[in-house]
């Protein structure tokens, strides 16, 4: 009965179209049976494997000392628990409501869960001193889109109409990691989050499933690198996310697509120098702040009118990831970077976008 109704739920969404500003429909192509074989085994290895290594760490490299505050579910979406973290600094018994920070974790749609961001939720909350409340969804196969978009929107909504967390409502940010980030630029365009999230942090998304894994390739920025998972997995993550059918431009699978009244009024985008996804974020964010992309400059960062860019340096797709990173030199340039980026997030955040 509940999968007939998210399904219904489903439909109902995707039958009311959207304002895109390329309005000539791009169905998903049907792979062939060799194919759809093919990308089925090799999605469920990938996330079997993946699995496999944070059961291991968990179970011998344990941190709990990056724990959350506590978890807990919400009836929209009882199998779904979020971690909240609360700052150890504050000191008025709660009192005070404070900023909320609504984190989705990455995982190309298909694997990890919210507890992957620990590490990072703890030490956001610190830093900021904003609650931080990390968020899960279904993954695909299993679930492709429309589903992780409304989980996200429905748990993200039972959190902001929580009345035992004491938040601040017109200060609540949402961001996410690669997958995450896209549904941050997603699920706040539903209806259920129009007008309640005032700014996305979005770190390395992919913004448009119009052009094929191969394409962005072959067009990528920079090419010192000559290799890049998201490349060789690209199609059959494509595959387990995507629908048959589904129309590539719908913009909340493709939020480049989206219109600025359709979004929140403020929007930071986040690329990585050696990502095949930085041109197309680039992109949207040039589109948001009404410019065309120069020939040059544009990998400096910048901030115009309420939307922000930055390009980290050196790095790949997922460089905020502690997850199976090496220790080294370059482990220690990849840290500084990230600290860089999150330093300027905070600043962003606390002088413009929070500013009261």
């Amino acid at each position: 009965m509940a999968d007939r109704l998210l399904d219904e739920e489903a439909e109902t969404l995707l039958s009311k179209g959207s304002i895109i500003l390329d309005t000539t429909p791009l169905p998903a192509e049907l792979a062939s049976f060799g194919l759809r074989i093919q990308y089925f085994f090799l999605v469920w290895t990938v996330k079997i494997t993946i699995a496999l290594q944070l059961a291991y760490l968990r179970f011998f490299y344990p941190t709990p000392s990056v724990q959350p505050i506590y978890t807990k579910t919400y009836p929209c979406r009882p199998k779904l628990p979020v971690r909240v973290f609360v700052p150890e600094s504050r000191s008025d018994d709660g009192e005070v409501p404070l900023p909320l920070y609504i984190n989705i974790h990455g995982g190309a749609f298909a694997t990890c869960d919210a507890s992957i961001d620990d590490t990072f939720c703890k030490s956001w909350c610190e830093r900021t001193g904003m609650m931080v409340v990390s968020l899960n969804y279904r993954k695909s196969p299993i679930h492709r889109f429309p589903v992780p978009v409304l989980d996200i929107a429905a748990v993200a909504r039972a959190v902001f109409d929580d009345t035992t967390l004491n938040i601040d409502k017109s200060r609540v940010v949402m961001g996410g990691f690669s997958a995450g980030g896209k549904l941050a630029l997603t699920a706040c365009q539903m209806p259920e989050l129009q007008g309640k999230i005032r700014a996305i942090v979005s770190y390395f998304p992919i913004v448009d499933w119009s052009a094929p894994p191969h394409a962005k390739w072959a067009e990528r920025l920079y090419t010192e690198k000559k290799s890049e998972s998201l490349n060789t997995a690209g199609p059959a993550l494509d595959w387990a996310y995507v629908p048959a059918g589904q129309n590539r431009k719908e913009r909340l699978l493709s939020p480049c697509y989206a219109s600025r009244e359709e979004l929140p009024e403020w929007i930071c985008l986040i690329g990585a120098q050696h990502d095949m996804l930085c041109r197309e974020s680039r992109d949207m964010i040039y589109s948001l702040a009404g410019d065309a992309v120069p020939e040059s400059g544009w990998d400096e960062d910048w901030e115009r009118g309420t939307y922000k860019w930055m390009l980290a340096m050196g790095v790949r797709h997922g460089f905020t990831d502690e997850f199976r990173k090496k220790r080294g030199r370059s482990s220690a340039q990849r840290k500084q970077v990230c600290e860089d980026i999150y330093a300027s997030v905070h600043k962003w955040l606390q002088t413009k976008v929070l500013a009261l």
